[in-house]
């Protein structure tokens, strides 16, 4: 039990409980111990130690694979009797079962009590999917040692309280084991294994570096994301990133709040882009210079699109009642004299945040309608309808995730996109064209 309580971090009294339900360091093989229910939020170690922990004797089957009955009752059976479908036997199971019934009496011709000397645990993770199944078949997973007259348990293993699970015909309680959340102290621990020392120019980067670390990116990350998977790939994704100024030459090993500094664009980004999984972990893994790509995709983009792109960003980022003011073509008079239907911004409006307030807010929702009457507002060209697909050039920008449409794809009439760059990226489209997009936009006039 020492072994399994050093493998897995903050989870000792759940261990410990585990050992005392089934009577395993008393090594009482023979002991039938009742169903048990363990329990708890997502990622906190119920299956892994669940697994670890009965990975001798213990046949584990997941409830979101067999969603039917039949699946459950063959596939529990299987792994009991150490059953495996090969090309022999047709890569059949054992027996056909269809009902509760069925199941229980094949368990019996199955097992014999010889057999069944040692207690065997049947482990369904993800049990909240039998509460879909007929009512009966959970009365039945709760007593089946008793029907079977066989030493077998049941372990279920659920995100969701046994109270959810409970039948109008009524059930006999299992032995339940709760799992926490993990403590702050915990998390580091678990997230400490992944880690193996490395050199860097010559740097060691040991245990107690990674530890500063780890400490940072949970501070930063544990108020909106405390699921311990989302944790570790947030870690592997952004260690890079933090130990590249060593890389470098930038920073000494022991300035923390240098390197902190230098990777906190990145952290920012990490958890508007990464977390909600706007870009894929190779995107961000090949996206070092986030300046360089902006060149490139600008670059390729072609000379028209990149107006399309502009147009875009300025009816996204442009109260609508502005357009008069920045896209009509009149004169300088009336311009001077028709200021747009809006009031004039003072410098109290300043101190209460009107200057880039608008990038702060993100882009809002515009027509397509909108979008063109500012691009061709923006470019003076004639000839433009002849040598130009409008309709084509959006669609790539789509694919291209540079927009985003806000209305679903069967609504034909009235839809609304969203620009999908940011400032930077729509400054350097914007000198590739040789356009001042600054003079255009709200928060900058």
């Amino acid at each position: 039990m020492d072994e399994i309580k050093q493998k897995f971090p903050g989870r000792g009294k759940q261990i410990d409980q585990l050992d005392y339900a089934t009577a395993q360091s008393f090594q009482i093989s023979n002991y039938s111990p009742r169903s048990l229910f363990i329990y708890g939020p997502p990622s906190t170690g119920k299956t892994t130690v669940v697994s670890e922990f009965f990975k001798h004797n213990g046949a584990y089957i997941n409830c979101v694979e067999c969603f039917t009955p039949r699946l459950l009752f063959e596939h529990s059976l299987d792994d009991l009797i150490k059953h495996k479908p090969t090309f022999s036997n047709g890569y059949t199971s054992s027996r056909k079962i269809d009902n509760v019934q069925q199941f229980v009496k094949a368990i019996r011709e199955h097992l014999s009590p010889e057999s069944t000397a040692k207690t065997r645990y049947l482990i369904l993770d993800k049990a909240e999917k039998i509460r879909d199944m007929p009512g009966t078949i959970l009365p039945v997973l709760l007593r089946l040692s008793e029907l079977t007259e066989r030493n077998v348990c049941v372990v279920f293993i659920s995100n969701i309280v046994f109270e959810k699970f409970r039948v109008k015909g009524g059930t006999i309680d299992p032995y339940m084991i709760n799992f926490p959340d993990y403590t702050r102290e915990d998390t580091l621990k678990i997230l400490q294994l992944d880690f193996k020392p490395t050199i860097v120019n010559s740097i060691e980067l040991d245990d107690e570096f990674y530890q500063g670390f780890l400490e940072v990116i949970y501070s930063i990350l544990c108020h909106n994301c405390k699921d311990l998977n989302e944790l570790r790939y947030f870690a592997s994704l952004l260690f890079p990133v933090y130990a590249k100024p060593l890389q470098e030459g930038l920073v000494q090993k022991h300035e923390t709040a240098k390197l902190y500094r230098y990777a906190q664009p990145y952290f920012a980004e990490a958890t508007e882009r990464l977390y909600l999984r706007e870009i894929s972990s190779a995107e961000w893994t090949n996206n070092d210079d986030k300046q360089k790509r902006s060149v490139s995709v600008a670059v390729e983009l072609p000379y028209y699109t990149r107006f399309l792109l502009i147009a875009a960003y300025l009816a996204s980022y442009n109260p609508p009642r502005f357009d008069i003011r920045y896209f009509a073509k009149t004169t300088s008079e009336d311009r001077r004299r028709k200021r747009g239907g809006g009031t004039r911004k003072t410098k109290a409006d300043n101190k209460l945040g009107g200057k880039m307030r608008q990038q702060l807010l993100g882009p809002k929702a515009f027509p397509v309608e909108r979008m063109l009457a500012i691009f061709y507002s923006i470019i003076d060209d004639d000839t433009l309808e002849d040598t130009i697909d409008i309709q084509l050039q959006i669609t790539s920008l789509t694919t291209l995730r540079l927009l985003f449409r806000t209305t679903s794809m069967d609504k034909l009439d009235g839809a609304k996109y969203k620009c999908n760059v940011n400032f930077e990226f729509i400054r350097t489209v914007a000198k590739s064209v040789k356009f001042e997009v600054d003079k255009y936009l709200y928060d900058f006039c």
